[in-house]
């Protein structure tokens, strides 16, 4: 090799080592950029996503006062507490609802918490037969009993936000009913324990039966009757299945809306407070939902082809021969507490 070659062959070498030490360069330049992007973006407000399971189909009202909820706190957060609503039980069916929340499988639900009376007989002090049968005494009896289910849901690691009620509860059937004799034997769908003893009283055989699964079991003959505001019974369409509605106005129902109380508490106060008055508004607006929901159902039942009964002489007496049963039932279980906040509620009558 001459002198001429040695020196390209140098200067080629020189050539590739600059080329790679500028590459390398513009590589470390490159990464160092993202990592500051990424360290950045870390400062910046980053959204808490949060799951709620509802158990009811999404053009329900309770599912729509959820979502109207969801949107107020989002935009109060600016984004920083994003609720993910999933309507229909595709999360988790109804009575899982509670345990997911407890567990942090999802953060925040709706249900209803007599659903779990077998965990404690508070739970289900708004179920309890003709003890609160209007609009005006749930509110009342919701105001007494706020405070023990608050302490109560918070030893289960659950913070309570707000309540919705549902319209007052009659019975459907897949016929008339005259007497309590027509209706022994019949198959009774039962959302919670007093729905389910109300059947047994009656001499009707009940079932528990989810609201996403209602459907199919009045298709096949499962249910013959059930107790109902009226809007399951028009969301999924089952006047074919059960023509026949009694204005019993035995209780309201109430939805619960309830939150992880770990994750609570891990918010700011100023979040808390935005939650917390999010959901004054919610609950009021969820009542006034349900007010006007009461006669609206009745119109569009009737237009069904549903028939509107007044309970006959006969079935009003066990109507009410159950309700105070049932509410004994209840006391003696309740307790003292139970018998206390039962008291304080009817001296306010």
């Amino acid at each position: 090799m001459n002198n001429n070659d040695k020196r390209i062959k140098w200067k080629n070498f020189l050539g590739d080592k600059e080329e790679g030490t500028n590459k390398f360069a513009h590589l470390s330049v490159t990464l160092a950029s993202v990592c500051i992007m990424m360290l950045t973006s870390g400062n910046v407000a980053h959204a808490d996503v949060w799951d709620f399971p509802s158990p009811q189909p999404a053009n329900n009202y309770i599912s729509e006062n959820i979502s109207w909820f969801a949107d107020q706190v989002r935009e109060a957060t600016g984004g920083e507490l994003d609720l993910r609503v999933h309507p229909s039980g595709t999360l988790f069916p109804g009575d899982q609802i509670k345990r997911a929340v407890q567990r942090d499988q999802a953060q925040i639900g709706v249900h209803v918490l007599s659903a779990h009376q077998n965990e404690s007989i508070l739970f289900g002090i708004d179920s309890v037969p003709f003890l609160a049968n209007s609009f005006e005494e749930s509110a009342q009896l919701w105001e007494v009993t706020k405070p023990a289910l608050t302490e109560l849901m918070a030893e289960q690691n659950l913070q309570l936000l707000y309540h919705i009620p549902w319209p007052p509860q009659g019975l459907f059937f897949d016929r008339e009913i005259s007497s309590p004799e027509d209706a022994d034997g019949l198959k009774f769908r039962a959302y919670n324990t007093a729905t389910a003893r109300f059947a047994e009283l009656m001499g009707m055989t009940p079932t528990l039966i989810e609201e996403a699964e209602i459907s199919q079991a009045a298709a096949t003959g499962m249910v013959q009757s059930l107790i109902s505001s009226g809007d399951p019974v028009y969301n999924h369409q089952l006047w074919d299945y059960l023509p026949h509605f009694y204005d019993a106005q035995a209780w309201l129902v109430l939805s619960h809306v309830f939150v992880n109380k770990e994750r609570w508490d891990a918010l700011d106060e100023e979040t808390q407070q935005a939650v917390l008055d999010i959901s004054l508004q919610a609950e009021q607006r969820g009542e006034q939902q349900a007010k006007e929901l009461t006669e609206t159902l009745k119109s569009q039942l009737s237009e069904k082809g549903v028939s509107i009964h007044q309970p006959a002489e006969k079935l009003r007496e066990e109507f009410d021969r159950i309700g105070e049963e049932m509410q004994e039932e209840w006391l003696e279980k309740a307790g003292d507490q139970g018998r206390q906040l039962v008291e304080e509620y009817r001296a306010q009558q």
